[in-house]
């Protein structure tokens, strides 16, 4: 089969029309290691205010099993809906290490907007997350009107606090005379 080059919309006539899907919601959803969902979502609920809005269990539960597997808790945050589930296979990235790009070994950060990023980072390490770095004011993602940190939960899942930087207003200067 020939290769097709496609550049400033040559051979666009060449493609078939495509409907476009419609996405009415989109939840991320987050890979707990087994058996440690409950108190992730314990966690997510006390620390960040999160609330439990329903949730879906391994109704087969094995016999070695204290209680059955999480398969989805859907929590809200403020305009975020996401999922916790657990799984056998999750493995913990370990030590937090942010890569080169910025992002994380897991793939995945959740960006909060808090009133007070200094707050909410004391208090989400207070109850066992870890600070990763320092909080920091800009920088290339978040420009010079972000003051925002990184946490990475007891359970493995990376986030960043963001706080809008107040503006302050500009103090008319007084006219001089000559």
């Amino acid at each position: 089969m020939a290769e097709q080059k496609v550049q400033n919309g040559e051979a666009a006539e060449k493609v078939a029309p495509v409907s476009l899907i419609t996405v009415t919601e989109c939840h991320p959803r987050l890979s707990i290691k087994a058996p440690n969902g409950e108190d992730a979502i314990k966690f997510y609920v006390a620390v960040l205010g999160a609330v439990e809005l329903e949730r879906e269990t391994d109704l087969k539960r094995k016999a070695d099993q204290e209680r059955p597997y999480i398969y989805n808790a859907k929590l809200k945050l403020g305009s975020l809906t996401f999922l916790v589930t657990e799984s056998a296979s999750v493995v913990d990235s370990g030590d937090g290490e942010v890569l080169a790009d910025g992002g994380f070994k897991q793939g995945v950060n959740l960006l909060l907007t808090v009133a007070d990023v200094d707050a909410a980072v004391s208090k989400v390490v207070q109850a066992g997350a870890a600070a990763v770095g320092e909080i920091k004011t800009g920088g290339a993602f978040f420009g010079d009107e972000q003051r925002w940190a990184q946490i990475k939960d007891p359970f493995g899942i990376c986030w960043f606090f963001v706080t809008p930087v107040e503006k302050k207003a500009a103090v008319p200067e007084a006219p001089v005379t000559v």
